[in-house]
């Protein structure tokens, strides 16, 4: 894959390591993106006179629009550069922050949004879009693992503090001081990486977005690798949707001992995603692929007949196989995606984006029809078929 714009090689030691974090960090702030406002739901239900139901339909629309800004945002940056769009992002995720702090109503919410959703199109895929352009060989595998790591330190660090704040002054305070930070996240940004150097004199066309695609779409095996980004998030993330449910509804579970079990999931996913960049995860990429959604798919089945204690084991180890495999798709990607670093890793993360709400909607269907053991029969399905994509024979073509 070849750089654009801003992305000459991370030489000096010092830089690289800068830019590194700055990866981390924007990735950490697109998962709090998603993630803040969930734990607040009942009380700013309360004070926005909504319920908690209509304030996750406005975070699954983030999540669609979200997909749909990422099929521009990736030729966008190939062609304009990385660090302005960045920069942009993390301001629309401390916009989006501190606007829903501020938020007098429902509606107010549901446009922020938007905004939300610009914010995770923008960040989400360029800081892997800008980890595999400014790193090269094992140290462009490791960034790219380190920055998908991050997002779910998110979920695991970046939550508990929130909800730590809220618990003393408020959600509205908790939010306001997520926006705060992002805003200081900017800075770091603007520090980390070089000067974007191509100013396009027109802006981008239909056509500009079609070739960019094109090579991809002529290209069997990066689809597949792309198929089996949409198949593991089905899987992965339909669990982590339900997973609380079924302890409450199933298990009777309090919140609190909920919030517990997305810890160590979370754990269990960032540990994966660290792995995953390291030679513990040795052999052929692609089998490590199909067995990390193999063994995951079977563990998250697994997870919905489970009692308590087991799922305590269980869930990390299946969130675990989840980010092994996500790295390895990137990765994998980074080298052999015929289209520029933006184009792709901005369509494989709108392709996850549309694999989550799949996977929620999937997850939704399976427990009217059959109850939680239906959606632990059907989400092996999905990782059985990502399995068989990995290991699909292919003469692979390597863009020089």
């Amino acid at each position: 894959m070849t750089s654009s714009g801003t992305d000459a090689p991370a030489t000096a030691a010092s830089g690289a390591l800068l830019a590194l974090a700055a990866l981390c960090v924007a990735a950490f702030l697109a998962a709090l993106n998603f993630f803040a406002t969930s734990p607040f739901y009942p009380d700013m239900a309360d004070d926005l006179d909504t319920t908690v139901p209509l304030l996750g339909q406005a975070a699954t629309l983030m999540l669609l629009v979200s997909a749909v800004l990422g099929l521009v945002v990736g030729p966008l940056a190939d062609r304009s550069g990385y660090r302005r769009l960045l920069v942009a992002g993390v301001l629309a995720i401390a916009a989006n922050l501190l606007g829903t702090a501020l938020a007098p109503s429902y509606s107010v919410l549901l446009a922020l949004a938007l905004v939300g959703a610009l914010g995770d199109a923008l960040v989400f895929g360029l800081s892997i879009a800008l980890a595999s352009t400014l790193f090269d060989g094992s140290a462009q595998r490791r960034a790219i693992s380190w920055t998908i790591a991050s997002l779910s330190v998110g979920a695991i660090l970046g939550v508990p503090m929130l909800t730590t704040i809220g618990g003393a002054l408020g959600w509205r305070a908790a939010l306001a001081t997520g926006g705060l930070g992002a805003l200081a996240v900017t800075w770091l940004v603007i520090r980390a990486f070089p000067a974007d150097r191509r100013r396009p004199a027109t802006p981008l066309r239909a056509r500009e977005l079609h070739q960019a695609y094109a090579p991809l779409l002529a290209h069997p095996a990066a689809l597949r690798l792309l198929s089996i980004t949409v198949l593991r998030s089905i899987w992965a993330l339909g669990l982590i949707t339900y997973i609380g449910a079924y302890l409450g509804d199933e298990r009777g579970l309090t919140t609190e001992q909920i919030g517990v079990y997305y810890m160590i999931g979370g754990t269990g996913a960032t540990a994966g995603g660290f792995a995953a960049g390291t030679r513990l995860i040795g052999g052929s990429p692609r089998r490590a692929i199909a067995l990390a959604n193999l063994l995951g798919g079977l563990l998250a089945g697994a997870v919905l007949w489970s009692s308590p204690a087991l799922v305590l084991v269980l869930l990390p180890l299946a969130a675990a196989m989840s980010s092994i495999a996500s790295v390895g798709v990137a990765s994998l990607l980074a080298v052999e995606s015929p289209a520029q670093a933006g184009t792709t890793m901005a369509l494989n993360a709108s392709l996850l984006n549309a694999g989550a709400a799949a996977g929620a909607a999937l997850g939704g269907a399976l427990i009217a029809l059959g109850g939680y053991k239906a959606m632990a029969l059907g989400l092996p399905v999905f990782a059985l078929a990502a399995a068989v994509l990995a290991l699909w024979p292919a003469r692979i073509r390597t863009k020089t």
